[in-house]
């Protein structure tokens, strides 16, 4: 005997069987063209080729950097041998070992800018570019400090020039004052008739000779003085060079007030001119025009 509501049974288990279908069906279809698809195997590899690529980037980079950094080291090395070595033959070969390492950068920075060029992350280019804008100021920094040597070296104001003009101007001012004491200590001239006479002239030729080297040495002790303060006002004037706007500015300015200071006694109309000449540059460069009452 079948039951009342034997076909409604019937219709609904029908409905849930064509519905369990469709809900089973749907996510194994969407599994099925989802995992078919070779789109993300190839996003893995991509990755996986970008990741061996920012690697190699990143190696090749730290290499450069550290073939960078052991060139400056070797150079602060030579730097320190050649301010204490005073053998001509020695400051020769550290002068060439240095300029070796100056190559050897610049075959590196230069390396490193086509490496650079090639590279696809932005991190690792940022970084390069750094690299190359520090070490070309570097370069530019050193070829002004090698200038300043050479300059400093054909000028002759080196510190041992200084050196040497200090010793000659501490030597006149003690000959000086010898004459000073001798010409203090000569005996007042006795003024004798006849046979004296002779005895007086010849008094008077010593005195004479003393105070021509009284003011021979007077002459010599301001011309030392004067070469020495020359020296001194022209090394901060040469120093200004690689310096930034305002270090050279207050550079040239302690200059100028040196070379003014020499102006106000010149030993010479030679020292006197190169003085002017030397303010005359300095204003130029400062902007400056010369005042009515002359130089201040």
């Amino acid at each position: 005997m079948k039951p009342l509501n034997h076909a409604e049974r019937t219709t609904r288990l029908w409905k849930f069987a064509v519905f369990y279908v469709l809900a089973l069906a749907l996510p194994l279809l969407a599994s099925y063209y989802l995992f078919s698809d070779g789109s993300i195997a190839d996003e893995n590899q991509k990755l996986k080729r970008e990741l061996e690529r920012t690697r190699d980037e990143q190696h090749k980079l730290l290499v450069q950097l550290d073939t960078l950094t052991g060139h400056l080291q070797r150079i602060e090395l030579t730097d320190r041998q050649l301010r204490t070595e005073s053998n001509d033959l020695v400051v020769g070969e550290l002068n060439k070992r240095s300029q070796d390492y100056l190559n050897a950068i610049a075959v590196t920075l230069s390396e490193l800018r086509r490496d650079s060029t090639k590279m696809q992350f932005l991190t690792n280019k940022r970084l390069a570019h750094n690299v190359l804008r520090d070490f070309d100021l570097f370069r530019s920094n050193r070829n002004t400090v090698d200038f300043l040597r050479q300059s400093l070296n054909k000028s002759g104001i080196d510190v041992s020039g200084k050196e040497q003009l200090a010793a000659e101007l501490a030597q006149t001012k003690q000959l000086l004052a010898t004459y000073q004491a001798a010409a203090a200590n000569r005996p007042a001239p006795v003024m004798n008739s006849g046979g004296g006479g002779g005895g007086g002239n010849g008094g008077g030729g010593r005195a004479s000779d003393l105070q021509r080297r009284l003011i021979a040495s007077n002459e010599q002790v301001a011309l030392l003085s004067d070469q020495v303060n020359f020296a001194n006002a022209d090394c901060l004037r040469l120093r200004a060079s690689g310096m930034s706007k305002e270090q050279r500015k207050e550079m040239l300015e302690q200059s100028r007030k040196g070379f003014v200071a020499i102006l106000q006694n010149p030993s010479s109309e030679d020292m006197k001119a190169s003085v002017e000449k030397m303010i005359d540059s300095i204003d130029k460069e400062l902007g400056r025009k010369r005042g009515i009452f002359g130089y201040k």
